[in-house]
């Protein structure tokens, strides 16, 4: 078994990636991470696994962070395990966050994204996914060391996943980071979607739709072009703005270039005007397969007042979009877990999982990690 480490995801795409990314995965497909290729600051790493001179048979994109890299906390290990010290009472302690004990990092599997997952061909045996899952991590581990990281992370491992078990019996730590909504929608169309609600929901959702009816709202759903990016811009730094980011006006507008460039036609906006033209609201998504990714959304607060624009933009429409295109399920990723449960979707415990190559350091930090562990139980049951 031989693995392969290449520079770029064209050189791997050459060498045979997207014949191992799910075709409704978007996260882990090469048109994706060219997209992340040019939003990180350090070039990412791409490992093909599998026999010497024949196809490959897993792959596994690795991320070199360091303190120069975004702050984000869904990327970043020191800032990931500070929001889960915060969120769950967890002591932390002292110095154990300093950024230059765990950084430079080296994160396997995504990035900015919380979705981790280590791509192997379905029609390998369990045997022999299980040993290309552990040549990929060991290779990743030497990727790390050869680069002068401090530690190795995979943020966001699903629960189900195999690669679970080879990372814990590599020595890596684990701790449960967050939940994972998705909508899956069985039939087709709102009103199937709509009857599978409890009857309580089901009568605030019909008369949400019909106060957002009386408002006048033109909603329309069209592919998301270049030439919208002004519009759509402005309202993403008022929505950051609400919950607490601050977002610069031309760094959105470079994240949305990046999605028109890389994402072409199965970008979309989901767009709400006025009576007056002027745009009150969006959201974006990405349509790959059988799921709808929801990405950026954006309102105009000044405007809008309490009218329930959000459920329109972020689950209405998309579930209208997809009964039309034959979707079947909508990715909501992580965070405001009450919201989306209320509307249907159900949640996937993910974990993260982390080496420090220090010994000591990572027995430092397992105070820290036993902490994240117990506050999470009931979120994690």
């Amino acid at each position: 078994m031989a693995v392969r480490t290449f520079e770029t995801i064209e050189e791997a795409r050459a060498g045979g990636w997207e014949d191992l990314a799910p075709s409704w995965d978007l996260f882990h497909s090469a048109d994706w991470l060219s997209l992340e290729s040019e939003q990180t600051n350090i070039a990412p790493r791409f490992h093909l696994a599998g026999e010497e001179g024949g196809r490959p048979e897993a792959a596994l994109a690795g991320f070199p962070l360091d303190e120069t890299s975004e702050p984000w906390p869904f990327m970043r290990v020191d800032r990931t395990l500070g929001l889960l010290a915060d969120r769950w009472g967890a002591s932390v302690p002292d110095g154990a966050l300093d950024p230059d004990l765990l950084l430079p990092t080296y994160l396997g599997g995504s990035r900015r994204v919380p979705d981790t997952l280590l791509l192997t061909d379905p029609g390998s045996g369990t045997a022999r996914r299980r040993a290309l899952t552990r040549e990929l991590v060991a290779a990743a581990e030497q990727e790390a060391r050869a680069r002068g990281s401090r530690s190795v992370s995979y943020l966001y491992v699903g629960e189900a996943d195999p690669l679970r078990e080879v990372l814990r019996g590599c020595g890596y730590a684990e701790f449960p980071t967050a939940r994972y909504a998705t909508l899956h929608l069985p039939e087709p169309g709102f009103d199937a979607y709509l009857d599978g609600l409890p009857g309580v929901r089901r009568r605030k959702v019909v008369k949400e739709r019909r106060v957002l009816e009386a408002a006048g709202l033109d909603i329309d759903v069209r592919p998301l072009t270049g030439e919208l990016i002004p519009e759509l811009a402005p309202l993403m730094v008022k929505h950051g703005s609400k919950y607490g980011h601050s977002y610069a006006e031309e760094t959105v507008t470079r994240s949305l270039e990046l999605h028109v460039r890389h994402c072409g036609d199965t970008l979309h906006a989901i767009t709400a005007r006025s009576a007056d033209g002027v745009l009150r609201g969006f959201s974006a998504f990405v349509h790959r397969g059988t799921r709808l990714y929801l990405r950026q959304t954006g309102y105009d607060y000044d405007w809008l007042g309490k009218l329930p624009l959000y459920f329109a933009l972020a689950f209405y429409a998309p579930i209208e979009y997809a009964g039309r295109v034959g979707a079947t399920a909508v990715d909501y990723a992580v965070e405001s877990e009450r919201t989306k449960v209320s509307r249907g979707c159900t949640l996937e415990q993910r974990y993260g999982y982390l080496k420090l190559f220090d010994p000591r350091r990572q027995a430092a930090l397992e105070p820290l990690l036993e902490g994240i562990r117990r506050g999470a139980v009931p979120a994690a049951s």
